[in-house]
């Protein structure tokens, strides 16, 4: 049942996944400064940059202009809060030099990434401008694509690499049984980080990329370790008069090895918990600051 959940719920998590953004500190003096300027001015960053070319008419032309501010005005108020265009403007950075090109400058609603792809989900079929060839670009597009393929590339990656592996391991073990072991604790232990990662997601920001090390770690210590332990328990099973007794000694020797070696990795990885930075208030000596720790200017 644990195994089911993780993949029903736990394979959510890359819909909440960040690839970009949101994972600056909140205390620095650099954020703050960012925070300051943005309640003062607005975000200063295109959300969704929308280019415009017509082969024969140039922006001066009243049906370029029509085809591009009623496209801009039909997109619903709910995802796009504002849409700045060479007309809306007058600016001629809005226009390529022959007036054949021009593009439209989208902010979206939503308090985040996240909310902000969603947003781009509801509206990226709503550019075409009649007479007109769109095409959108910009941050948010950007990382909807990269968390796109980021998911499709992990599962080209598995398929791949999981026949392979079995392949190798049957080669190895001569039982299709001892083989499949390593690879189902693999996947268990992915399935595993994915539904952690998503718990983290509902109280941080979680990168993208933290997909590429779940697959990579769980898989190859996956493999490693059953190996360890199948190799061990086979050995032991021409030692040992009873099964029992091979899966006791199995256990206390590579098993202990195992569990050593696991939270050795553990604390490794939690150790990037830790970060270096001048804390605002100065740290100590303004070595290290933990990143749970907070701090207020002098």
């Amino acid at each position: 049942m644990a195994v089911i959940f993780a993949a029903v719920w736990g394979t959510g998590v890359f819909g909440a996944l960040q690839s970009a953004g949101g994972f600056n500190d909140p205390g620095s003096q650099s954020q703050r400064a960012t925070d300051l300027a943005t309640r003062a001015f607005g975000r200063d960053t295109a959300d969704v940059v929308v280019l415009y070319r017509s082969p024969s008419l140039t922006v001066h032309d009243a049906a370029y202009r029509a085809a591009v501010t009623r496209t801009l005005a039909a997109l619903p108020r709910e995802q796009v809060t504002s849409a700045v265009s060479y007309w809306s403007t007058g600016s001629a950075q809005f226009a390529s030099a022959d007036g054949h090109q021009t593009y439209a400058v989208l902010r979206l609603a939503g308090a985040d990434d996240a909310a902000q792809i969603k947003s781009f989900d509801a509206i990226k079929n709503k550019f075409a401008a009649p007479g007109l060839t769109e095409l959108a670009g910009g941050q948010i597009p950007a990382e909807e694509a990269i968390n796109k393929q980021v998911t499709a590339d992990i599962g080209r990656a598995e398929g791949i690499s999981m026949p392979v592996l079995l392949i190798m391991l049957l080669v190895i073990f001569g039982s299709l049984a001892a083989a499949s072991l390593p690879l189902a604790i693999g996947g268990i232990g992915i399935l595993g980080s994915f539904t952690a990662l998503r718990l983290l997601t509902l109280g941080t920001d979680v990168s993208i990329y933290s997909i590429n090390i779940t697959t990579i770690l769980g898989l190859g210590l996956g493999i490693d370790y059953g190996l360890f332990m199948v190799a061990r328990f086979r050995e032991e099973l021409r030692r040992q008069p009873t099964v029992d007794a091979a899966l006791a000694r199995t256990v206390a020797t590579a098993g202990r090895t195992v569990a050593v070696s696991g939270i050795t990795v553990a604390v490794a990885l939690a150790s990037l918990m830790l970060f270096r930075r001048r804390s605002c208030a100065r740290w100590a000596t303004g070595a290290w600051r933990p990143w749970w720790s907070t701090c207020s200017p002098r």
